[in-house]
């Protein structure tokens, strides 16, 4: 019993620390305590919500899912600590009566040890356990540096987040209301003066969600700062002027490349949160072109029927289907009755 305790603990211990260095070093994401506790939390608050994007309860998830995740690393690394000092029962002293610890006060010891703050009330029971209790002191210091160290970033990489999103929201808060604003009357030369800008925010977007997924859990209610709602209305203004605006008006793919590169990256990122399992086919809602029509925007008019097709840009489409859904959101948030 006592080498199960002591293999236990170990593994326990070499567990919570692949976590901890996977979500916090190594830039490819969180680790698999990390994202099973995300990915459960936020399952639940967005059920307990009824997979309404607009419940303002979402918006806490992803502050208290940064506090629960440090919780479970310190909570696996004192329980794994804990089992290995069982594995002897004279692993651990009374400094005053050298009688031989209970197992209360191994936890105590294993708790007081790990967060370095030690007081002389109990010492290792000999030199093997000395040198144990020195490597829990010097993992516990550098447990802690680490998962402070963590918050910063994830913090400065939901700010960006938040700021994309109101960049995108400035350009329109719907497909057609972005190639509205886009058109000059001739070209959409005022999309392109913002591409550069925009291709990079969405990469740097990326990237930050590839190395810490969990800013996908911070949530906003307001269309405005909801980087999943304005991503995605910009992906179909991009897909429509692809698509349904007249070749001699609409910029070429060339010049789309930049920005169309950027957002097929994001799609690559996001795709570990789209299931491939099989989903409930998406639908749009009535989609209204008028509003182009009368701004004299050419148009494909016999193809619009067939960009609301679900077989058009399928792929994407599915992948960001799923991700509006994880979010609360649904396509009738995209295109709305009336969206400009």
């Amino acid at each position: 019993m006592q080498i199960l305790y002591a293999l236990a603990g170990i593994a326990i211990i070499l567990f919570v620390m692949r976590d901890l260095i996977t979500t916090t070093l190594s830039f490819e994401g969180g680790g698999r305590l990390t994202n099973f506790v995300s990915e459960t939390i936020w399952h639940l608050c967005l059920k307990l919500a009824g997979y309404d994007g607009k419940k303002k309860m979402l918006e806490r998830v992803g502050h208290m899912l940064l506090v629960l995740i440090i919780l479970s690393w310190v909570a696996g690394m004192w329980l794994g600590s804990f089992l290995l000092l069982l594995s002897d029962p004279a692993s651990i002293l009374n400094s005053n009566t050298d009688q031989i610890a209970t197992a209360w006060e191994k936890l105590y010891f294993a708790g007081y040890t790990l967060s370095t703050m030690g007081n002389g009330d109990y010492k290792p029971g000999s030199y093997v356990w000395d040198i144990v209790a020195n490597l829990l002191a010097f993992s516990g210091l550098a447990f802690i540096t680490i998962s402070i160290t963590y918050i910063m970033p994830v913090l400065s990489a939901v700010i960006l987040q938040v700021k994309l999103s109101v960049f995108l929201n400035s350009l329109g808060n719907s497909p057609q209301q972005v190639l509205l604003n886009s058109w000059n009357g001739e070209n959409f030369d005022r999309l392109l003066k913002h591409d550069a800008d925009l291709a990079d925010m969405i990469t740097q977007h990326s990237q930050n969600h590839k190395a810490y997924p969990i800013i996908h859990y911070f949530h906003s209610v307001e269309q405005r700062q909801s980087v999943i709602l304005n991503l995605t209305i910009f992906d179909e203004a991009i897909n429509f002027l692809k698509f349904g605006v007249q070749d001699e008006a609409r910029p070429s793919d060339a010049d789309l490349l930049t920005i169309r590169g950027a957002q097929d990256y994001y799609l690559y990122v996001l795709e570990r949160h789209h299931k491939n399992e099989e989903q409930e086919p998406y639908s749009f809602p009535e989609i209204n072109w008028d509003a182009l029509i009368e701004a004299g925007i050419p148009l494909k008019t016999d193809r619009l029927n067939e960009f609301n097709s679900t077989e058009t840009y399928k792929k994407r489409r599915e992948t960001l289907t799923y991700l509006l859904y994880q979010d609360g959101w649904q396509w009738k948030a995209i295109y709305r009755p009336n969206p400009v």
